[in-house]
């Protein structure tokens, strides 16, 4: 459904304010409706709109958060793993192999090759290399370096993981932002519809639902600077 529908649809999905807010005018109409005592056919009403409000989560603020903090980690591992195959690059594989026709195959992997590449890309090409590494370490001299090629890349690899981990997990907090507010809106839709089935003036209605809530607070006015001569 489009948001442009939601909107017609039901205004409550819509409201500008916070998730404390939106719950405490779901609270707020729940007692005033209850207290009110307008009869049965208002009761299953009330307890979908409970049952919503248990269902809220006011301090639920994954949403709002970002993938920054795994973004740089990425960032810093990528970094550091382009720089190694930098350094093995000048320090061992030009030096030892640049007449042999293995030096052809290295040179798909360079430094400015890699760093090019999207990030599932560079992945797997690094995979690739951290072969010829090991392919080749006897020719180079350095026995050592594909386990040194394989624990820089190990780090990228796991900054890749947690970043991965991380935005499934912001995703999955914004549905359950999206679901739980749907579903206490479709409570006070639906019990707002009863409310007009018994009184004929839009006030009567509305003098169940407190909107003071979703004014949003005015910033306060920046002082003038006063120009120092």
């Amino acid at each position: 459904m489009s948001a442009y529908q939601t909107y017609f649809d039901n205004f409550f999905a819509t409201l500008p304010m916070s998730r404390t807010n939106f719950k405490a005018l779901g609270a707020a109409t729940h007692l005033a409706v209850k207290q009110a005592e307008l009869g049965a056919e208002f009761t299953p009403h009330l307890t979908a709109l409970q049952t919503a409000l248990d269902g809220f989560d006011e301090n639920l603020t994954e949403a709002d958060e970002s993938t920054s903090g795994g973004t740089e980690a990425f960032r810093t591992a990528r970094k550091a793993w382009l720089t190694f195959v930098d350094d093995a690059m000048k320090d061992h594989v030009t030096p030892k192999l640049r007449k042999l026709p293995a030096y052809a195959d290295f040179k798909k992997y360079t430094k400015s090759k890699l760093g090019g590449l999207d990030q599932p890309e560079l992945l797997q090409d690094s995979k690739l290399l951290l072969a010829l590494y090991t392919e080749h370490a006897a020719a180079l001299g350095q026995p050592g370096l594909p386990a040194a090629a394989q624990a820089a890349y190990q780090q990228l690899a796991a900054a890749h993981e947690t970043r991965g981990t991380a935005g499934a997990a912001i995703s999955q907090a914004r549905v359950a932002l999206s679901t739980d507010w749907l579903t206490l809106a479709r409570s006070l839709r639906r019990l707002k519809a009863q409310l007009e089935l018994r009184f004929d003036e839009p006030q009567e209605v509305y003098r169940f639902f407190n909107f003071g809530k979703t004014r949003v607070a005015k910033r306060p006015a920046k002082a003038k600077q006063v120009a120092v001569k």
